[in-house]
């Protein structure tokens, strides 16, 4: 009773900050439409519900969207779904989306047991799709991709991974007077790869800390009113993600992380974005009933900032904002089987949801 108290209260919070930042016409809207290429990866529920910390936790399947070192202290075989979605939308670009994942992994030791160090392989397909409206625009945004993993326990006390990744896509926007006429079209279209190297050491009982590494690059082509048609334009991203996870006692474990992203991309002749943002995260896991419950919750805070240069469809030249969050979630296991949910709520007015199932044995 007292924790659906908590979840009304969370709602409550999350329908009062939406519409605060959904007013006017945010700068936002253009850049973060850059910013959410290339960009499948991320944490795993678990991470997700703990303040978005999940670089120094081995977490099977999860591995192969956070960090892929994990994959190396996997020992049998793993499923995953997982379906997230945005429970208010912001009015921005970079919200609305609905994201589903669906991935395995498997223990090389488990198939041909060797008796030396452990090795796992992963795939992962992710999707990310938005269809919604901005004040007069009407916008939609698929994306498709594939991410491998592979993960070795190199030292016995040192696990390390990589993961490679490929993207497709698009993005449209235009405005429409009530008569289906598209004026003031963008579209986009975009393809490209990502690759991460991590790695997670055990520096005492019960201490761990992990480290990944980053590189997205793509191509698209750009068409709008203010690009010739076709212009063609590049992006290259980098980032770095720092952790550590500590567990308390058998049934609290505590986790927190740091990390940095940088991007940039260009349109030959018509402009030059440059995008970075930090952050830093924190949460706790308890695990109840003999493991059957887990219940988990975070703090976050990060901060974006953009700096553009040439020709562009609006008037600005830089923009910096950052925001405070909270996450909460829980998982249920049943056998094999673990059923989870969290919720992330901060103050830039976004509410989003995740929905997980996955099996190991």
């Amino acid at each position: 009773m007292r924790l659906g108290r908590i979840m009304v209260l969370v709602i409550g919070i999350a329908a009062f900050l939406a519409p605060a930042a959904a007013g006017g016409e945010d700068p936002e809207f253009y850049v973060n439409t850059y910013r959410s290429i290339g960009t499948l990866s991320g944490n795993g529920l678990r991470g997700a519900a703990m303040g978005g910390a999940g670089a120094g936790l081995a977490d099977g399947v999860d591995s192969l969207t956070g960090n892929p070192a994990g994959l190396g202290a996997f020992t049998g075989y793993g499923v995953n779904m997982s379906l997230g979605q945005d429970l208010l939308d912001d009015g921005r670009d970079n919200v609305g989306d609905t994201t589903f994942k669906l991935g395995g992994v498997m223990s090389l030791e488990k198939y041909r047991p060797t008796g030396g160090s452990n090795q796992a392989l992963g795939a992962m397909m992710q999707t990310k799709s938005y269809s919604g409206a901005f004040n007069s625009k009407k916008m939609k945004r698929e994306q498709t991709g594939l991410t491998l993993g592979y993960g070795l326990l190199a030292l016995p006390d040192l696990v390390a991974g990589v993961s490679a990744g490929v993207w497709d896509g698009d993005w449209n926007a235009y405005t429409s007077d009530g008569t289906n006429t598209k004026q003031d079209f963008i579209k986009r279209s975009f393809t490209g790869g990502e690759f991460k190297v991590g790695g997670i050491m055990r520096l005492d009982e019960g201490l761990g800390a992990g480290l990944t590494f980053g590189y997205s690059t793509g191509a698209f082509r750009e068409k709008a009113d203010y690009a010739a048609l076709g212009d063609k334009g590049n992006l290259q991203r980098w980032n770095a993600r720092a952790g550590v996870a500590y567990q308390l006692c058998d049934e609290t474990l505590l986790a927190a992380d740091v990390w940095y992203d940088r991007m940039k991309t260009r349109v030959k002749g018509v402009f030059e974005e440059k995008n970075s943002a930090w952050g830093i995260g924190a949460g706790v896991e308890q695990r109840l009933l003999d493991d059957l419950l887990a219940l988990r919750g975070g703090l976050y805070y990060d901060r974006t900032s953009f700096k553009t240069g040439g020709t562009q469809p609006f008037d600005f030249n830089s923009f910096g904002k950052g925001r405070f969050g909270f996450t909460a979630g829980a998982a249920v296991r049943i056998y094999s089987l673990d059923i989870g949910y969290s919720l992330d709520v901060n103050t830039g007015g976004n509410v989003k949801n995740h929905f997980d199932i996955s099996a190991e044995w």
